[in-house]
């Protein structure tokens, strides 16, 4: 895949015709004397290497011309080190939160939408630290390459939480955590299970495994009921929606890929990216809708050039590993939801 791309960035190089051949005849005589026999027993060890050199050089020496000729294969080159430094070091908000309380900030928490970040202070020292905490962070957002990202300092209200629960107590976790102590307890195997809680109206929606669901679901209800008696958490509606052993496995491997893509392509502004989703059910699909409609001249070239990067971080060794042999497809559309690939 990566020398699919790769092949036809260079491709769409304008090489001077007599140079051309030149490099032609080079490869062309190179893969001869490399592959026939009766040849490839007089090259002797020197000739070999300097062959081999030279065909290397002349493709790093089309790539590095290629970043000046075409604009997506520059992009390439300078988002690469960018999705491998975000994969290695995890979420912005995450490391973020981790340096603020090494600073010795009393840090209680930190949640993330697109572009901004809040962070909740302990109320003890909320009038002291909001003004450093704002500092540092925005100091060390920048330090990691982010200068769109608006940093919220909030107060930590512990009291409003404990009010929402005793308004909403679908939403108590007590609870929660009842029902999948009980279903292990039961034989269950919850590793990879979750939940949704919706508080109006009450509704809790089990993820749970599909052969569970399908021999067990009577024995899951009533321990949900038994733990709903015990909190007293009223009446709601119980949902389930299942999944599979697999399906979830390949999840949790995709699961910091698309964090970092996530991350990155939504703070390229250049790209004009409205939102960045993906499926990974079956088969991973990667979802790109840009910001601008189809009838703009550039949105073609911002689809492929964002496609090229994502194909290229999904090629390194690194996170061929990963991936394994899963099969993944990438959709872009415009604004206006139109297909740009």
């Amino acid at each position: 895949m990566e020398d699919n791309q790769i092949r036809k960035e260079l491709n769409s190089i304008e090489i001077p015709e007599e140079l051309n051949e030149r490099i032609m005849n080079g490869f062309i005589q190179a893969e001869k004397e490399m592959s026939e026999p009766s040849l490839r027993k007089k090259i002797n060890l020197k000739k070999k290497f300097l062959l081999w050199f030279s065909a290397a050089v002349i493709f790093i020496g089309l790539f590095i011309a290629s970043t000046f000729v075409s604009p997506a294969m520059a992009t390439i080159a300078s988002k690469i080190p960018l999705f491998n430094k975000v994969f290695k070091r995890g979420p912005i908000g995450d490391t973020l939160l981790e340096y603020l309380i090494e600073q010795g900030f009393e840090i209680k928490g930190q949640s993330q939408s697109r572009n901004k970040i809040s962070i909740a202070i302990d109320p003890k020292q909320y009038s002291n630290q909001k003004k450093e905490v704002k500092q540092t962070a925005e100091q060390y957002l920048q330090q990691q390459g982010y200068d769109n990202i608006e940093i919220k300092i909030e107060k930590y209200d512990g009291y409003k939480i404990a009010k929402d629960i005793r308004e909403y107590p679908i939403e108590n976790r007590d609870f929660i955590f009842e029902i999948f102590t009980k279903m292990e307890e039961a034989g269950f195997n919850t590793s990879y299970n979750s939940y949704v809680a919706k508080p109006d109206p009450a509704e809790l929606t089990l993820v749970i495994p599909e052969t569970d669901y399908e021999t067990r679901k009577n024995e899951i209800i009533s321990i949900v009921k038994k733990a709903g008696n015990t909190f007293d958490v009223g009446e709601y509606k119980l949902s389930f929606e299942t999944f599979t052993f697999d399906e979830r496995e390949r999840s949790e491997r995709w699961a910091n890929i698309i964090s970092t893509l996530d991350e990155v392509l939504l703070n390229q502004e250049e790209y004009s990216i409205r939102s960045f989703g993906s499926s990974v059910k079956d088969d991973v699909t990667l979802y790109v809708q840009l910001d601008i409609p189809a009838k703009n001249s550039k949105s073609r070239g911002i689809a492929k050039a964002i496609e090229q990067e994502i194909h290229e971080f999904l090629s390194s060794k690194e996170i061929n590993k990963t991936i394994k042999d899963d099969h993944y497809q990438i959709e872009i559309t415009s604004k206006n939801e139109k297909k740009l690939n």
